[in-house]
């Protein structure tokens, strides 16, 4: 098959990209030919379709724009012709079977559909975060806290501005709400689109919710591929973006609690504050090299996502569970589609600290019941998250979306 692959970025940004690039990787591998289009960032990885990408416009770290930017990025939010240009030379020159998205709002735009659709090709989306009706992308309301039940919907974006949930500024949330009503009222995404997939029924279940019904939504998980079993670590492990939805605060006082020495990885705005608050038994590693991380993995006897925002599919919960790791984990958001509470790891109150320190007691005290938990894990991942079923499921979807436009 000819698959066209379409995301803002080509580099490896967060999980969202490496997903996307292993899915990528698993395709090729499967015998199916794939082109790519992006923005033409200067971290990209290499790319044989760079010349159809369209100039990367930076949108401003904490809104903060030059003027020429600003006249130049801001329209392109809406809808940027620039890319529907590029993007149906590559059409025409590639012929793809299907085109799959990921991230494409503000970078490229919903112009991409708009131009498969005159052309009569599906297209499938992954929806990685809740982007299409959040206009912060990760449902939390402008003070941090949890967007429950969420305040918006496909419809009507507007209650973000009065929540000032894009970087807290009311600028920047007024300017992703006009954006999301154009998508989503004006260009009609949804419909622009012929399937849907989420990495989990949680996510699924919002989009629904928030009036994403017209195309159909097919559940397929991230995958990870079986690694090395790991055996009788030591201490506690955190690889992720040091972020505040990420618990960081609370893994620090459970670690006290516990007595347990933990090892940090990972980068973020957190950083100065871990700085300050870590004492003998914490070691911060900044960022470090996915071999890095699996070394750590295989090292760790627990490995922590203390999450106090609504993961969907993390990585970092598949990956200790793909080394046979036990894992301790918020049982927040599509977390507990992944992790079986007692069987290949523990789930835990997000935000209580009392309640993680019990549980990394509970699983060091007792190696024989942490061995077991890895092992279920490693079990677990081989037989519903690999990459062939991943690769299968995928495919599926691929052949319905096929079905519908022909």
């Amino acid at each position: 098959m000819r698959i066209l692959v379409a995301n803002k970025f080509w580099y490896h940004r967060g999980g969202l990209e490496r997903v996307m690039f292993d899915e990528v990787s698993w395709l090729e591998s499967a015998g199916h030919q794939i082109a790519h289009f992006s923005t033409q960032h200067p971290l990209n990885e290499p790319s044989p379709w760079s010349d159809y990408f369209v100039p990367y416009l930076e949108l401003g770290e904490g809104g903060k724009l030059r003027a020429a930017q600003k006249l130049r990025a801001v329209p392109r939010m809406f809808y940027s012709r620039e890319a529907a240009m590029r993007f149906t030379r590559l059409l025409l020159d590639f012929r793809p079977d299907v085109v799959h998205v990921h991230g494409i709002h503000r970078q490229l735009s919903s112009s991409l559909l708009v131009a498969a659709r005159e052309r009569g090709i599906p297209v499938v989306q992954t929806m990685h975060d809740y982007h299409a009706f959040c206009c912060a992308d990760v449902l939390l309301r402008g003070d941090g806290t949890l967007c429950e039940p969420p305040l918006c919907n496909l419809s009507a974006p507007w209650a973000a501005v009065r929540q000032h949930c894009v970087r807290g500024s009311l600028a920047q949330s007024g300017l992703a709400a006009a954006e999301a009503f154009c998508r989503n009222s004006l260009l009609r995404h949804q419909r622009l689109v012929t399937r849907f997939v989420s990495p989990s029924h949680f996510l699924a279940d919002k989009l629904r919710r928030a009036g994403l019904s017209s195309r159909p939504i097919d559940v397929i998980p991230n995958a990870v591929p079986v690694q090395p079993a790991a055996g009788g670590g030591r201490g506690l492990l955190f690889a992720g973006r040091l972020a505040p939805e990420k618990g960081l605060d609370v893994l620090l006082e459970a670690a006290e609690l516990a007595g347990l020495p933990l090892t940090i990885a990972g980068d973020g705005p957190l950083m100065p504050y871990l700085k300050d608050r870590a004492n003998g038994r914490v070691s911060l590693l900044g960022r470090v090299s996915p071999s890095r991380v699996s070394e750590l993995l295989a090292a760790a006897a627990v490995a922590v996502v203390p999450s106090t925002w609504y993961e969907n599919a993390p990585l970092s919960v598949l990956e200790p569970m793909a080394c046979g790791t036990p894992v301790v984990a918020s049982a927040i958001g599509g977390i507990p589609e992944l992790v079986r509470d007692g069987v290949d790891g523990l789930l835990v109150e997000p935000g209580s600290a009392a309640s993680f320190a019990a549980a990394f007691r509970a699983i060091t005290a007792d190696e024989e019941r942490a061995g077991k938990m890895g092992a279920a894990a490693r079990e677990r991942v081989a037989e519903e998250f690999s990459p062939v079923r991943h690769v299968e499921t995928l495919m599926h979807t691929y052949d319905l979306a096929l079905g519908a436009v022909a």
